[in-house]
């Protein structure tokens, strides 16, 4: 169990570096958000005239940036406990694998839909470009994620058994990321395994 405050992401949105129109915006000044998507917060500001909160993420850099602006309407803030779920290293002791960790879904509940499942950071972690420990990684191929940081995964269709498969490697879960890009990345990410849950969005 640990406090944060947090922003979740009612619908698909845009960070921004300026509070206007992303449309008046170049790419490299906006950053996509699924729905579902939970960031924490190390501070941020109402901007009542221009409908738009100032966000400053905890620990979490897009784009080489921490502050963001984004829509009001599309967002909440809160502050709460939060508390861990099951970890994919506690799954993949019970389903006796070394070498994956299978997801379980309703198949019926998601049908043609892609995009359901999300990473929970338990505790504060590392996301890593290859899984080993993160000190020997360079700055570029790793990323600090706060506790209660939740993020949408890219995923396919559920087997005919309902299960969404993740490969383990030397105690890491790998995975990819519907959006953001971190640190130009959205593919082929680590997590240690004790670290982080899977599951479902909403």
């Amino acid at each position: 169990m640990a406090f944060a405050t947090r922003i979740i992401f009612f619908q698909d949105t845009l960070l921004k570096q300026e509070p206007v129109q992303s449309s008046q915006l170049p790419s490299f000044k906006l950053v996509n958000i699924p729905a579902f998507t939970v960031l924490v917060l190390q501070s941020y500001t109402f901007l009542i005239t221009q409908d738009h909160h100032r966000i400053t993420l905890k620990n979490l850099q897009f784009k080489g940036f921490t502050s963001w602006y984004v829509f009001a309407p599309h967002v909440d803030i809160f502050s709460d406990e939060f508390f861990p779920i099951q970890t994919v290293g506690d799954i993949a002791a019970e389903q006796q694998s070394n070498n994956e960790v299978k997801i379980f879904v309703d198949r019926d509940s998601v049908g043609n839909q892609r995009n359901f499942l999300k990473i929970v950071a338990n505790t504060q972690t590392v996301f890593k470009r290859e899984p080993v420990d993160s000190s020997i990684l360079r700055d570029e191929l790793k990323q600090t994620i706060p506790a209660g940081t939740e993020l949408v995964l890219a995923t396919g269709r559920p087997d005919g058994s309902g299960a969404v498969r993740f490969p383990l490697v030397k105690n890491h879960v790998r995975f990819s990321l519907q959006n953001p890009d971190i640190k130009g990345f959205s593919s082929n990410w680590y997590a240690y395994e004790e670290h982080v849950g899977i599951d479902r969005l909403g």
